[in-house]
């Protein structure tokens, strides 16, 4: 298999349009690994990383980008995240499997929630998505179209081997008539439908948009890496214990006898006894115990 855990981005000149490509391999395994998910919420965590890789390429951020719903149907949260240097994580957590239907069917009554955190400022813009009878690259077109009023389309795909995504987006009038740019987007958007699933898993980057889009001259910019990568840490962990103050933390160690807190991303457990959370309180004049 070609092209692994990378983000391609591609111009097509002549349409005015650019695209990006997503492969994810051992990204998507990483995330598979940390819990027995059903088909079809596989399926949507799937979508979901595939498409906030997608998304990242066209939004301009520093820190965070998340992804996030939750809902009362069968699914009941759905997290996924990226920073600016191509790592990512995700998790879902359900109470039974949803259906293969639209997104109200998986998550009930709800929206998607997107958040982009700057890393150097801390400013933080968040953005709904309406959730209606479709799925989740129609909602985010649909977001796109009126938050960057630029026509945009979502392809997504994933196997339990690899998550796979394509995304199209028109860009502001090049030319002096803009029938002529409505009719480039239609017909490449029409091409890009054609792409079949088993195409997109197994073909080199270059065979298929060269395959796809044979009418157009094609730009392909270098690969980025794409990778799974949580940011939690003992550190980070010690701030929550510090953070629920200090009678409740040693509470829970005179009935429990540590502090055991496991990241739902990464399935990293970081325990804490007695003289942790001491330290932790007393400013950390000393590193806690490594567990």
């Amino acid at each position: 298999m070609s092209d692994k855990d990378s983000r391609y981005r591609f111009l097509l000149e002549k349409a005015n349009v650019r695209g990006v490509l997503v492969h994810l391999d051992d990204t998507w395994q990483e995330a598979l690994s940390r819990a027995e998910y059903p088909p079809n919420v596989r399926r949507v965590l799937g979508h979901a990383m595939t498409a906030i890789q997608l998304m990242a390429s066209t939004i301009k951020f520093t820190g965070k980008l998340t992804l996030q719903a939750r809902g009362s149907g069968p699914v009941s949260l759905l997290v996924v995240q990226a920073n600016a240097g191509g790592g990512q994580r995700g998790l879902a957590q359900w109470r039974e499997e949803p259906p293969e239907g639209p997104l109200s069917e998986v998550f009930g009554a709800t929206s998607l929630s997107i958040q982009i955190e700057s890393g150097k400022r801390g400013e933080i813009y968040q953005g709904v998505v309406e959730v209606k009878g479709e799925g989740l690259q129609d909602a985010l077109a649909n977001y796109f179209e009126h938050s960057e009023q630029l026509p945009t389309r979502f392809w997504l795909y994933c196997n339990d081997q690899r998550a796979s995504g394509l995304l199209l987006q028109q860009l502001p009038e090049a030319s002096t008539q803009p029938e002529d740019d409505e009719d480039n987007w239609n017909r490449i958007a029409l091409m890009a439908d054609t792409i079949a699933a088993d195409e997109l898993y197994e073909l080199g980057v270059e065979q298929l948009l060269g395959r796809v889009f044979s009418e157009d001259e094609v730009r392909l910019y270098d690969p980025e890496p794409l990778s799974f990568e949580c940011n939690c840490s003992r550190e980070r962990t010690a701030g929550l214990i510090e953070g629920i103050g200090r009678e409740e933390a040693m509470d829970i160690i005179a009935q429990e006898g540590q502090i055991e807190i496991i990241c739902e991303f990464c399935n990293s457990k970081n325990v804490f006894d007695s003289i942790d959370v001491e330290t932790i309180f007393r400013g950390g004049e000393e590193s806690p115990t490594v567990h």
